[in-house]
């Protein structure tokens, strides 16, 4: 009982923190849009060469987006954390008697929350477009969890970093280190047949690849069990062991 209580009470504590900092919340929420948008337009002849996508570029884009915007957002845990730790906040609750794990898993629900606006407002978006979600709204709930599920893997990452190095600096600097090979080595923007051989052969390790090919099925109805359970299985192992990672350096904070 006293976790979910502190649990559910860290997690307002950052949804309040992220609506009072308005300037941060809309840019989160606009870049789905920006970037679904903005890619869309530059690349919209490549939709000619894309085999089997009916509804042109932007239904092949839209999944990319959805899990790059996971992908972006999973270092606000780790600057969170951060920035608990140097304000001191951390060191005053370690001495009351909340839950130690609901630290962490208030601060990964509210980053979790947003994922789920993020790709709800790209899932919009792109239906405005003229892309139809063909699994219908079971196929768009279990898109929310799958980039919920990515977002989190990664935010135990940013979570065990941060508490390591104390520095929102060091957060973006692997940040940025791990975006953009991230995304260009992966089919979320483009088909891996459009790249060159040593890059397909890193797309088939990327797990962005993987997520993107999960949530495009779910997009196109053409949903394969083993997608999805290669997608997954590669997302789960990748949670285990970052969790572990910020575990570890969780313990060494506390102690």
């Amino acid at each position: 009982m006293t976790l979910l209580y502190d649990t559910q009470s860290l997690f307002q504590r950052g949804l309040t923190k992220m609506v009072q900092n308005p300037t941060l919340l809309a840019t989160y929420l606009i870049e789905p849009l920006a970037f679904l948008v903005l890619f869309s337009q530059m690349f919209t002849k490549l939709g000619e060469f894309i085999p089997n996508e009916a509804g042109g570029y932007v239904a092949y884009l839209t999944p990319g987006i959805v899990v790059f915007c996971a992908l972006i957002t999973s270092p606000q845990s780790g600057v969170s954390i951060v920035n608990d730790m140097n304000s001191g906040f951390l060191s005053k609750m370690l001495l009351t008697q909340t839950a130690r794990s609901a630290i962490l898993l208030g601060r990964v629900l509210t980053d979790v929350t947003l994922v789920v606006a993020e790709a709800l407002i790209t899932i919009a978006a792109a239906v405005v477009m003229g892309v139809t979600i063909a699994t219908g709204v079971p196929g768009v709930l279990l898109i929310l969890v799958t980039a919920a599920f990515f977002e989190v893997a990664f935010s135990g990452l940013f979570l065990a970093v941060g508490m390591a190095t104390r520095k929102t600096e060091t957060l973006s600097a692997v940040s940025g280190f791990l975006y953009l090979p991230l995304l260009f080595l992966s089919t979320a923007m483009f088909p891996s047949s459009f790249l060159p051989d040593w890059a397909q052969t890193a797309s088939n390790y990327n797990p962005v690849t993987y997520i993107s090919n999960v949530v495009r099925e779910l997009v196109s109805g053409g949903l394969n069990l083993t997608t999805l359970a290669d997608g997954y299985l590669l997302t789960g192992v990748i949670a285990l062991l970052t969790f572990a990672f910020a575990l570890y350096q969780f313990r060494r904070v506390v102690g």
